[in-house]
């Protein structure tokens, strides 16, 4: 579970401003935090920006064309589509939505018409994401499991996460961490913080 309404709200936050919401919009910009929305670009340039992603099962991934081109967004590998999805972005504008509800695994992609010059990509499905926080003596510790791949907290007094209180850190251990101890100040009025954990950053 990505969002939790306790004393302290948690998130997960990639590509959307996050917080708490029964609503599953795959917009860009919505106040929710599940499910995300990544963002692949196509211009005029033969690649995908970025190839890579990662994200939890249930997450979206959205192709958007820049240009108008005969590029396409093809499920498979090495240049041979395997039909799970096929799409042109061919026209300016034109946007593909794909939710990623399948096992957790590295699900490789290309342009059908530009795969043998290198316009290829992927998304790595990974769990979902469990967070969980505890208070001892009025310090947070917050821990996670599923995901992958490193990540930074982001700390505020305000659900906007701007003003003087809002920070970022590395997990304890480094950006591999999967565990945050919050020892730094200024201390957030208690039951007043908010945390995003960032992955992939």
């Amino acid at each position: 579970m990505r969002c939790r309404s306790t004393p302290l709200l948690l998130s997960t936050l990639l590509a959307l401003a996050a917080g708490c919401g029964a609503a599953l919009a795959i917009n860009p910009g919505v106040d929710i935090a599940v499910p995300r929305v990544l963002i692949v670009t196509v211009d005029s340039a033969l690649a995908f920006h970025p190839n890579a992603q990662t994200l939890e099962q249930g997450d979206y991934v959205r192709w958007s064309a820049m240009v108008s081109s005969i590029h396409t967004t093809t499920s498979g590998s090495p240049c041979l589509a395997d039909g799970l999805w096929s799409q042109s972005l061919a026209t300016l504008g034109t946007i593909f939505d794909r939710q990623f509800n399948d096992p957790p695994a590295i699900y490789r992609y290309f342009c059908s018409p530009h795969c043998g010059l290198g316009m290829v990509g992927s998304v790595t499905v990974t769990v979902p994401i469990s967070l969980t926080v505890q208070d001892s003596a009025g310090t947070s510790m917050l821990s996670w499991s599923g995901g992958s791949g490193l990540y930074k907290v982001v700390r505020s007094d305000t659900r906007a996460f701007t003003g003087p209180n809002t920070a970022t850190f590395q997990p304890d251990g480094g950006g591999g961490g999967t565990t945050f101890t919050d020892l730094f100040t200024p201390v957030p009025v208690a039951g007043a913080a908010t945390y995003y954990l960032v992955l992939n950053q």
